[in-house]
């Protein structure tokens, strides 16, 4: 009945991994993101299903079932390592880490893990991390506690390296992302934990609930976000303002800028769509290069983009205006791009998120009227 039980347990997990690795080359950001998640499910899936042959075989004293148990200890323990290998590169390629930059690096650490794999195999005649011994019985090797220390070492560096970046950067929309990372070691660590203490397949379960939690948070980002700039969307621009008024000293000495790219609806009528496209990208581009250490940006609809900046002073958000459009000049287009942009600051005669909206908007208003006296072309 146990025994059932595990086998039921593992082949559910086998069946959520494999779906979320599939589904993740069609969902996830970048290609290299892609490629690392979808790997994460089918090494994590492997592991399990030979961790579910182990399970079958072990206590078999016949041929096939020593032999059986023999290759699946020996597989299982190097794709552990190896799954823990790859979510260490899928952390640090999230966290843009410097330790992945040049091939000789990566080389050094996928050693530890190579060693593994060598002492794995080798146990067949060495018994260094395990043996099977002539009644068909796993039993654990002089060495077998270097299996988990290598792969329980590459989790633990990432999840803290992840946590101490979500305490150093200002970005909360980048906090959010490093606890996120920082977090989803917790059950795969705590499983494996129990299945090394307690031989229970508690590790299979830690994983597949670390992977899903990770799929759900992407899921809900790529909900969140604009599929043309890569910026947040107006949905969640409004769910972090919910966020941000929850907590009075949060929004403490927050400006809200609101801006529309002046003649947009020129450069549609004679470059084209694609071209309009493009311009927004640059756009976004910009506001990324000058505004994302810490501010939060998002696309609200059509040409129209909003940036949540902390600043001491109203000069220094004068400033940062002025560095928007100081970027955009240089902007490889052929035309002109600028930005109209109104700003508003938390605190006097605004109390609330909406109020916030508003007084910005009724800002960039006054800005464009005024440019438009001038001659200058803003539609």
């Amino acid at each position: 009945m146990i025994k059932a039980l595990k086998i039921e347990i593992f082949l559910l997990c086998m069946i959520i991994l494999i779906g979320l690795a599939v589904r993740s080359r069609r969902s996830l950001f970048s290609s290299t993101q892609q490629l690392l998640f979808s790997m994460l499910g089918y090494t994590s899936a492997a592991y399990i299903f030979f961790d579910m042959i182990w399970t079958l075989s072990d206590g078999v004293s016949t041929p096939v079932g020593i032999t059986a148990n023999w290759i699946s200890n020996a597989v299982s323990f190097s794709l552990f390592a190896i799954a823990c290998l790859i979510w260490f590169f899928y952390s640090e390629t999230m966290q843009g880490s410097r330790l992945l930059t040049t091939p000789y690096r990566v080389i050094l650490l996928t050693l530890p893990t190579a060693l593994v794999v060598v002492l794995a195999f080798t146990s067949y005649w060495t018994h260094t991390m395990f043996y099977i011994d002539t009644q068909g019985v796993y039993r654990r090797g002089a060495l077998y506690m270097i299996q988990p220390i290598v792969s329980y070492c590459y989790v633990i560096y990432t999840s803290l390296h992840a946590f101490i970046q979500a305490r150093k950067v200002e970005s909360l929309q980048k906090k959010a992302i490093y606890r996120a990372l920082a977090f989803f070691a917790v059950p795969a660590l705590v499983g494996g934990t129990f299945q090394v203490l307690f031989s229970v397949p508690g590790l299979c379960f830690g994983i597949t609930l670390s992977i899903l939690l990770l799929y759900i948070v992407y899921q809900e980002q790529l909900i969140s976000t604009d599929p043309l700039t890569g910026l947040n969307n107006r949905n969640r621009f409004e769910t972090y303002m919910l966020s941000l008024f929850s907590n009075v000293d949060q929004a403490e000495d927050v400006y809200l800028l609101m801006m529309d790219a002046d003649g947009f609806k020129q450069i549609n009528d004679r470059y084209g769509h694609v071209e309009g496209d493009h311009a927004l990208q640059v756009i976004s581009a910009a506001l990324k290069e000058v505004c994302s250490a810490s501010g939060f940006i998002a696309r609200y609809g059509g040409d129209e983009f909003v940036v949540l900046q902390k600043a001491a002073a109203e000069q220094d958000i004068m400033h940062l205006c002025a560095t928007i459009n100081d970027e955009l000049a240089h902007a490889e287009v052929p035309y002109a791009l600028r930005m109209s942009i109104g700003c508003a600051r938390v605190g006097d005669s605004v109390d609330t998120w909406q109020d916030l909206l508003r007084a910005a908007d009724a800002e960039l208003y006054r800005v464009k009227a005024e440019k438009k006296k001038a001659g200058v072309q803003i539609r």
